[in-house]
């Protein structure tokens, strides 16, 4: 769902005051608009962000969460993905990451608490650790669970 303007405006604010680091920027905001986890978000390289075209595409070629998808990129969150995309160039001249690199998501998780941007909580019944903390990959797992019960919905054999 997109972000009103107000809250756009608040979480590029938020952002902004957090880190320095484009790339984490870039993740955290992808993220918000996209709703994809780390490991999809890790798969997006330079070029899979198309400025004139305001688009991301980020893939998941095991199909694991969401299948490859091209996801349409908010004005708000364009300045962290053109910042982003630039940065490998100014470091390395390679192409590297865009948004996350393996060992990222502890600097991911620290910046998105510090910025005070949380993802979605499961409802208390649902929650692994205490009450007040935050459980940064709920909706990791819950894919992760909704795939592998898939295989196993096919492997049982049909009763008549």
């Amino acid at each position: 769902m997109p972000l009103t303007a107000p809250t756009a405006q608040r979480v590029a604010h938020q952002l902004h005051a957090a880190t320095a680091h484009p790339r984490l920027a870039a993740a955290v905001a992808a993220a918000l608009f996209t709703g994809a986890s780390l490991q999809q978000l890790a798969t997006a390289r330079p070029r899979d962000y198309d400025d004139a075209a305001a688009t991301l595409a980020l893939h998941d070629r095991a199909r694991y969460t969401d299948g490859c998808a091209a996801y349409p990129v908010p004005p708000w969150a364009g300045v962290f993905l053109r910042a982003a995309a630039c940065f490998p160039r100014l470091v390395s001249g390679e192409d590297h990451e865009l948004l996350a690199a393996p060992g990222d998501r502890g600097h991911l998780l620290r910046m998105a608490e510090a910025a005070r941007l949380r993802p979605p909580q499961p409802p208390t019944a649902h929650r692994k650790g205490p009450v007040g903390r935050v459980e940064w990959d709920w909706r990791e797992r819950q894919e992760a669970e909704r795939c592998e019960a898939i295989p196993a919905k096919r492997a049982r054999p049909s009763q008549r």
